[in-house]
């Protein structure tokens, strides 16, 4: 773009057409909003896990536990509570 801008820079004063910046769609915008989406989505994940483990007194498996709440395979659940480095027996009731 600046090479272009030299090219048909018509005056002493280098200037570049605004119009051919694209802001806010290169690169670094896109890995700025794919950052973003993946820590909310992370975020949302957690949340629901959280709730999840609250509402079973820290229960992960059997019917009634956070995996069947959540609808998904004990395993994974363990997994992401590893990966969210979750501790469920705070949710733990006497």
């Amino acid at each position: 773009m600046i090479e272009r801008s030299l090219i048909v820079c018509e005056t002493e004063d280098f200037s570049v057409d605004e119009s051919r910046l694209d802001v806010g769609s290169g690169p670094t915008s896109k890995a700025h909003r794919s950052i973003g989406q993946t820590l909310s989505t992370k975020l949302h994940e957690k949340e629901i896990i959280e709730a999840a483990l609250a509402e079973t007194g820290g229960r992960v498996s059997s019917q009634s536990g956070a995996a069947a709440k959540s609808n998904m395979p004990v395993s994974t659940l363990d997994s992401k509570i590893r990966t969210l480095k979750l501790n469920k027996y705070r949710f733990k009731t006497s």
